[in-house]
């Protein structure tokens, strides 16, 4: 693969525009933001008027797709992702019931032991 300097070297009045190249150019936009505009610039100085439209074509096809791909495996890790997460709340729901009555045990426990300590005090 050529390098960006390379890449922009190339650019010539005569040269062919194809997929490939714009690819090149997209796959450096995005490891370097900003180098698309200057390639499209180069290009347009070397004549080709048509070079932001091709790129902006290829590149919004290619998205496309690529969001066409990861859709369906985006959508099955949510589903995943959300029986998760239904999961732990069931599981938190259960420990607080027994929290809950566990609590409620020691305070009927306590209570009793507190009326027993009343008796005793009376007693005394």
């Amino acid at each position: 693969m050529a390098s960006r300097e390379e890449l922009l070297q190339s650019i010539k009045p005569e040269m062919i525009l194809d997929k490939a190249f714009f690819m090149k150019v997209y796959g450096y936009e995005i490891s370097f933001p900003g180098f698309a505009e200057i390639a499209i610039k180069a290009l347009e100085d070397a004549g080709c008027s048509r070079a932001r439209e091709y790129y902006t074509r290829l590149v919004s096809d290619y998205e496309q797709k690529k969001i066409a791909e990861v859709k369906p495996v985006s959508e099955a890790y949510d589903k995943k992702l959300q029986k998760r997460w239904e999961k732990r709340i069931g599981e938190e729901k259960s420990w607080e019931s027994n929290n809950t009555a566990q609590k409620n045990s020691s305070q009927k426990q306590n209570e009793e032991y507190r009326k027993r300590l009343e008796k005793l005090k009376r007693v005394v």
